[in-house]
């Protein structure tokens, strides 16, 4: 019985769309040629991509064992990926992207509305979209009336990110570099006074630890009283000083090997607040459009032809049910 019922139901369906095809062709035209008139009015946009990868690393590793993942040469993952589309989507770029091409100009913006930084922002991030493919590249699409501004923007907004990543990195890179700076001349400083005053305890006859044994030989072996007197005193000094100068020569040693640890350090932090190196790997940069990628304009016709008619399907048979019910109910 339920086979029954479906089957007469889809009958009787059927037979009301027959019924109602006259006002359902009208309306079907009459979508197709308001949204064919609606389409053409749209103004043409071409579309530019850009196609990038992150590297892995952000600066240039002066360690003398380097891992693979400091490696420059070594292409950037997930994390790298979502860093990067938030420095292309944000504030710094996007201010930039404005000021050089003139959007609000470009846009036709009204200066004169009060909602006119809301309307520029909206316009656009409905042009300008940055998105991850399933490759992992990030991709920077740009939608424009004009082929080649649409090229220009997409391959200025990609050059920005090495500018705009480089920014970032010297901002903070830039006071570790200066202490580490103050630290070495102060390091240095310290390794001058040191060996200024071992050369004025070596001039006064002081000698280190393993040249007192040679000295003595030398004084024992000597001639006459003078040569003999010379070196005595030189012993004289060393007994009395010696140790000072043993300890000097510690220290200074000590200083020297951390001196050498510190140069490699201050070197690092000198390429990361003042290099200027790339973030990126530049797949495909983008060229002027050959053929437009918006309106789609059989699309357009097409959706808006069958959604009038599946709407007005629905329609009618909401007021053949209500007649329907009304005749019963008499």
């Amino acid at each position: 019985m339920q086979n029954k019922s479906n089957e007469f139901d889809s009958i009787d369906l059927i037979s009301f769309l027959w019924k109602s095809r006259k006002v359902l062709i009208i309306l079907g035209t009459i979508a197709a040629v308001i949204s064919s008139i609606v389409s053409l009015m749209m103004q043409e946009k071409f579309l530019s991509t850009v196609t990038l990868f992150p590297t892995k690393s952000s600066s240039i590793t002066f360690s003398e064992v380097i891992t693979e993942d400091q490696s420059v040469t070594k292409f950037g993952e997930e994390e790298e990926a979502e860093q990067m589309l938030q420095i292309l989507e944000s504030a710094l770029v996007r201010k930039k992207i404005i000021a050089r091409f003139d959007l609000i100009k470009h846009y036709d913006i009204d200066t004169a509305s009060t909602l006119k930084y809301t309307e520029l922002a909206e316009t656009y991030s409905d042009n300008i979209t940055f998105q991850r493919n399933n490759k992992g590249a990030v991709l920077i699409n740009v939608l424009d009336h004009d082929k080649d501004t649409a090229a220009l923007i997409a391959n200025h907004i990609s050059a920005l990110f090495d500018t705009t990543k480089n920014s970032i990195i010297h901002e903070r890179a830039l006071l570790e570099f200066e202490v580490k700076k103050m630290k070495l001349q102060k390091l240095q400083d310290e390794i001058n006074m040191l060996n200024d005053t071992m050369s004025k305890l070596t001039t006064l006859g002081v000698v280190t630890n393993q040249a007192y044994q040679g000295l003595t030989l030398a004084m024992n072996s000597a001639k006459d009283s003078e040569t003999r007197y010379r070196y005595e005193k030189k012993l004289e000094m060393t007994e009395k000083y010696g140790s000072v100068l043993q300890s000097f020569q510690v220290r200074a040693e000590f200083l020297s090997e951390r001196m050498a640890t510190m140069e490699t350090s201050y070197e690092q932090s000198e390429s990361d607040a003042l290099s200027n190196i790339s973030h990126k790997f530049v797949v495909e940069l983008a060229s002027p459009a050959e053929k437009k990628a918006y309106p789609i304009r059989w699309l357009i016709v097409a959706v808006s032809t069958f959604a009038t008619v599946f709407f007005s399907i629905i329609l009618l048979l909401f007021v053949a049910k209500i007649k329907e019910l009304k005749a019963n109910s008499k």
